[in-house]
Order: structure tokens, then sequence, then C-alpha cells
């Protein structure tokens, strides 16, 4: 399974009309095809009114077939050149393919807490291996579902833990949990070699539509 990302900048001149066309546009696309998009709001971690549309797919070919077409219809790109100006530069696409779920996922987060780093490429199946480890050991000790997506496109050799939570307030609390663990901090301490040494990043989102 794959998770696709479009990143983009809303112009902060235009925030309230930017955000209302970024919900109007993913339920014109939602009613226009079967891929399921989500939209979140960045609440940390990137530049204020960063707004993420992701969807799942079990195969990037066959869901490029809905892209192409919209990328095809005039309808389509007449509301993306509408809705231009309230945007700074152009969006970002990401696809990454999900690894490994520790616990049990239904659906698209209501609260996305997400953390990248960059691997050591030259130690990837350890990586890799650690990383699935650390996502069990966090699900079980924090009870949220957590995936583990590795990088196809965009910056490579990355992998991302995602944290499906309900609601800001309950991974607020999985944070103070597992930050503190011993278990938790003595895995982190076996990722040298692993992991590139400050490539982490973290972001929270929370989905309006």
């Amino acid at each position: 399974m794959y998770i696709f990302t479009r990143r983009a900048l809303l112009n902060p001149a235009h925030i309230r009309k930017g955000l209302a066309h970024a919900v109007a546009m993913t339920q014109y696309v939602n009613e226009k095809s079967d891929l399921g998009v989500s939209l979140y709001e960045v609440l940390q971690g990137a530049p204020q009114g960063t707004l993420t549309w992701a969807y799942r797919t079990d195969s990037y070919a066959v869901s490029l077939a809905s892209v192409d077409g919209f990328a095809r219809s005039d309808e389509y790109l007449k509301k993306v050149e509408t809705g231009a100006e309230y945007f700074i530069g152009n969006p970002e696409d990401r696809l990454g393919e999900v690894i490994h779920v520790a616990g049990e996922v239904s659906g698209p987060p209501a609260v996305a807490g997400t953390v990248t780093a960059g691997m050591e490429v030259s130690q990837a199946g350890a990586a890799i291996a650690w990383s699935v480890g650390l996502a069990d050991y966090m699900a079980n000790l924090s009870g949220i579902p957590t995936a583990v997506v590795t990088s196809n496109f965009g910056p490579y050799g990355t992998v991302t833990w995602i944290s499906y939570g309900q609601s800001v307030a309950q991974l607020e609390e999985s944070g103070k949990k597992i930050n503190t663990d011993p278990g938790f901090l003595q895995r982190l301490g076996e990722s040298q070699g692993l992991v590139i040494p400050g490539s982490g990043h973290g972001m929270l989102s929370r989905k309006i539509a």
C-alpha cells in the first residue's frame, strides 16, 4: 500500500478564501473519483498555512489514471486556476510505501503525528527493521496505531512513523508516556549507525476535510 501526499502553502493574504477553496477542491475530487482524498492542516512542524492532501492506494499506477483524468479536465483545471492566487508557489507531491502498521487502522487519522528521519543507506535493511520494531513498541505502549512509511519519490532513503490519533490531546498524552519511557529511550539509542544524526523532523496535522 502507498500513501500519496500533496503539500501546498496558503498565501497569508487569502487564508480564509484559500481554506474554503482547498476544502471545496477536496470535496470535488472525491465526488469525481474514488481516490478518497483527505485534507489536513499542519499545526506544528511546517510553515503556518501548510496544507496536505493525502490518500492511500494499493497501486499508484491505477490511481494515476484518476489523477491524469483531472489533469485533462477543463472543469478541474479552471478550478485550480481560480484558486491559484490563494497559494504560494507550486504544490509538492510525494509518494511513500507503507511497509508496516502496528495496531488496527480503519481509515485516515483525525490527527496525525509524524516523525521523519533519514536512513543510513548502507544500513537500510537494519534501519528498516529497527523502525518497525520501534513502531511496534510505541503502539503497544500508547495504544495508538503507528504506520511505518518509506519514501519512493521525494527525499529518498527516509522513513516516517505516522501515529493515527483521534485528537491532539490524545497524541499529547501519548507523547508524554512514550518520551519518558526507559525502553523507548533505549531503543532510540540503538539507532546509532542506522539513522542520520540530526535528520529527524516532527509534524502535527489535523484533518479538516
